[in-house]
């Protein structure tokens, strides 16, 4: 591949996501971490990137997200998929038949999915996106879909009715989504206080909270902080920084499962 065409690719990798490694290019691009670095050089000094230790970020979507912002839920569908399915892959290993358990809105909790349809456990969600690709399987458990108003844009139920809901459940596990965690503060995003609101809800009510992010949302800010890393029992990613501590309830995920 031409330097050029190295370029192009780069751009278009941060495109589409806040940040991007060293070594996830190199490795992508099949050349050597040496390369990647002069190349980022050669983008920031043109102005179209940020270089950061490890890596670079996309200046224009490390700003603070919120609702204008965001896409909607049927336009991420198929954006990193491969590691939101390793991650959540890890994850389903937590539950067991006859467990209670959330899932919240967003895509990645949904490859759960394959890991769920054959325990026989309770589901309660939120999500019509989760709810819709999960009934197209032989699930052998029960569904419990929250009542509230709903959002096209996110394809789920929230408000007051939804929230009074949450609280008459019990949780063994539940799974949560986030479009942004801010790694120097510890904090978790949301775009909007209503969504925040269910989350906060929910990790009240359950005995162990998992977090599912991969490290796209490293970089991004939303409007609204709805939880510390350390709130969450665990932490599922598929990389974490290179030069940062990782948390303790941190689990980074490989593809040896």
């Amino acid at each position: 591949m031409l330097a050029k065409e190295r370029l192009l690719y780069i751009l278009e990798r941060l495109s589409t996501q806040p940040s991007i490694t060293i070594q996830c290019l190199s490795e992508e691009l099949n050349v050597s971490a040496s390369t990647i670095q002069r190349d980022l050089k050669i983008l920031e000094v043109e102005g179209k990137i940020q270089r950061e230790r490890g890596g670079a970020i996309n200046k224009d979507l490390t700003e603070t997200l919120t609702s204008f912002k965001e896409i909607s839920v049927s336009d991420k569908e198929h954006i990193h998929v491969a590691e939101k399915q390793l991650i959540c892959r890890y994850a389903a290993e937590n539950v067991k038949d006859g467990d209670c358990i959330f899932v919240d809105s967003g895509t990645t909790p949904t490859y759960l999915i394959p890991a769920f349809v054959q325990k026989k456990i309770k589901i309660v969600t939120n999500s019509h996106y989760f709810i819709s690709r999960i009934t197209k399987e032989s699930f052998r458990g029960e569904i419990y879909i929250l009542g509230g108003e709903y959002s096209p844009k996110y394809d789920m139920t929230y408000g007051s009715i939804t929230i009074d809901t949450i609280k008459r459940f019990r949780f063994d596990h539940s799974f949560f989504s986030a479009s942004g965690l801010d790694t120097d503060l510890g904090e978790i995003y949301a775009v909007e206080f209503d969504l925040a609101a269910i989350k906060r809800a929910v990790m009240e009510r359950s005995n162990k909270q998992h977090l599912l992010i991969d490290h796209s949302k490293y970089t991004v800010k939303g409007m609204c902080s709805w939880a510390k890393l350390e709130e969450f029992t665990t932490i599922y990613t598929d990389e974490f920084v290179s030069n940062k501590k990782k948390p303790r309830n941190m689990i980074v995920c490989n593809g040896s499962k």
